[in-house]
Formats: C-alpha cells, structure tokens, sequence
C-alpha cells in the first residue's frame, strides 16, 4: 500500500471521527470521551494520586479523600470526591473556607487548593458519570435552594462539571448569583469548541494562582 494511501485512511478516520463529534458532541461524543479520558487520566495520575494521598496522610490526621453531597444533573445528589484539604471535620467547624487564612486548611491543602490538584479525584465521578469535565459547578442543596430561580434551571439540565466557565476567570471569587448566571449560559450553548476554550482557559488561571478563595477579588473592582 503506498504511503499516501495510508495517509488518507488515517486523515479520513481522523476527519470523521472530528465530525461525529462535532455533531453528536451533546447526544454522546461528550460522554464517550469523558469515559475514556477519564479512564486514561486515572491510569497515568494513580502514582501521583498515590503520592499526594501519603503527603495527605502524613501532614494531618483524618481521611485522605473529602466526600460531600452536592446536586447534579436532573438534581439529583451524588457523593463528591475531593482530595482533602482542610482538618477533619473542618466544614461542620465553619462551613467553606473563603480566604487562604483560614486556620482549618492544612499546609498541603493550601497548595492542593492553589493547583487544583484536589480536584483529581473528581475523575472517579466522571467514570462513573455523575459529572464531567467541564460543566456546571456540582453545588450544595443550601446553595441551590438560595439561587432557586427558574433562569437558572437549565444548569440542572447537564452534568455538573471539574471545572467551569466561571473557573476561567473567576474560580472561587464569584457570587453565587454569576456562578449560577454563567452556568445556566454554559448549558444553553455546552459545545465541543466551548469546553476546549474553557479546559485551556482554566489552565492558564490556575497557573497564576489566582482567586482560590472568595475574599482574594472583589468581582465588581479589580481581578
């Protein structure tokens, strides 16, 4: 078989396989990707994932994953799972943290927080699909019943995601008004060009370190 025969084949499969996703992004190419990426993902962090639950254990006592309740697609509630970051028990002590301050974080959590690395675990939900790559921010039932608007319902109508449009720009300095705001806009318009932009945007933000916590931005000043 010539050469450039073989190179048609493999730019025509790759060609199509764009288009299938492209057209079926939403229907189930989001899915099947998120199913194999996820897989993939866990197979090439586990020593890492391994490495960060020893430090975890080592720097403070209590479990090394954080597991909570948050509401998903439909709404309907699904456990979490989040490397931990803060004492044990620390969410019953004062709920969220919302500044780097906050004595109940632990000195690894500071920097898992800043990395985003407590988020890895979150690929366990993915497989197992109660969330996705991207999407809306998976929220607390108190949460949900404070913002419990009829324009905002179509966040409920996706998986809730790792990460978010929000993540982009704000992270964790959002109100909970632009968070819901945005979400919503992002399942009216979830596309595979939207979660690309989004994946890359995040990207760039978590590298400056930047609106990890609530107090670090004044969301109507400067970013």
């Amino acid at each position: 078989m010539d050469w450039w025969l073989i190179l048609l084949i493999v730019f025509g499969s790759l060609l199509i396989a764009l288009l299938v996703v492209l057209f079926f992004y939403q229907l189930f190419a989001k899915r099947f990707c998120e199913i194999v990426g996820s897989i993939i993902l866990l197979l090439l962090l586990w020593p890492l994932m391994l490495i960060v639950s020893i430090i975890i254990k080592c720097d403070s006592k209590g479990p090394v994953l954080f597991k909570q309740k948050r509401i998903g697609r439909n709404k309907k509630e699904f456990i979490i799972y989040k490397f931990r970051t803060m004492c044990d028990h620390a969410y019953e002590m004062g709920g969220i943290a919302s500044s780097e301050e906050d004595l109940r974080i632990t000195k690894v959590g500071r920097f898992l927080r800043k990395t985003s690395l407590d988020e890895l675990p979150q690929l366990i939900n993915i497989f197992f699909g109660q969330m996705s790559v991207i999407g809306p921010r998976p929220v607390l039932k108190w949460e949900y019943e404070e913002c419990a608007k009829e324009e905002y319902e179509p966040r409920f109508k996706v998986r809730p995601g790792m990460f978010c449009t929000v993540d982009v720009k704000y992270r964790a300095a959002a109100t909970r008004d632009l968070q819901f705001k945005m979400d919503a806009d992002y399942a009216k318009k979830m596309s595979f060009g939207l979660d690309i932009k989004t994946f890359f945007g995040v990207i760039k933000t978590v590298a400056t370190g930047k609106n990890v916590y609530k107090k670090e931005s004044n969301i109507n000043g400067n970013n």
